[in-house]
């Protein structure tokens, strides 16, 4: 067990919406077996790859069906996290890019990095009693400003289990933010 306190890396990331991106890095492995290797060049790929959820308000549901539809309080900062869906991690999801056509809707998403957090981890021993490891928290961070719709443009490379860049993609759709 750790006896170190798991801080918050900001008040904000306590009011945040947090929005997690579920990215099917095998089907896309499958669908687009050659991708792109330039991150300046990534492979486009087509909607049913990338599924977002929200975690707040179990009554409110981020939809997805080629336009995405945030259920959001105007104002409140919103934090996107990728993740992929494997069976033991075979590939990992770094966005790199993320981008809005209007910040009339949305400002325009930035990176955050908080290095060196301790965060719990499984005690192999005691499965039961949680341990603890440094990680970096990473997130893109943008915040409605009015109800409306937005292009979103989400670039992400694929990672193998030694961190190297497999493919680089981009995806774009819509975002209908309501309030």
């Amino acid at each position: 067990m750790t006896t170190e306190p798991i801080p918050s890396p900001s008040s904000i990331t306590e009011n945040a919406h947090n929005i997690l991106l579920i990215v099917d890095a095998e089907s896309i492995r499958s669908r687009y077996p050659d991708p792109s290797l330039n991150s300046e060049s990534p492979t486009i790929i087509s909607d049913g790859f990338v599924f977002f959820t929200a975690g707040n308000e179990a009554n409110k549901i981020v939809t997805n069906d080629s336009k995405v539809t945030l259920p959001v309080d105007i104002g409140r900062i919103v934090h996107f996290r990728g993740r992929t869906v494997s069976l033991i991690a075979e590939h990992s999801v770094v966005v790199y890019g993320m981008k809005v056509d209007t910040n009339t809707v949305l400002s325009d998403p930035a990176l955050q990095v908080h290095p060196d957090l301790t965060v719990p981890a499984p005690n192999p021993d005691k499965p039961t009693e949680p341990g603890s490891q440094k990680a970096h928290d990473h997130f893109w961070a943008c915040t409605p400003k009015a109800p409306g719709t937005a292009k979103l443009e989400l670039k992400f490379m694929l990672v193998n289990q030694q961190c190297e860049a497999v493919g680089y993609f981009s995806w774009t759709t819509e975002v209908e933010v309501t309030n």
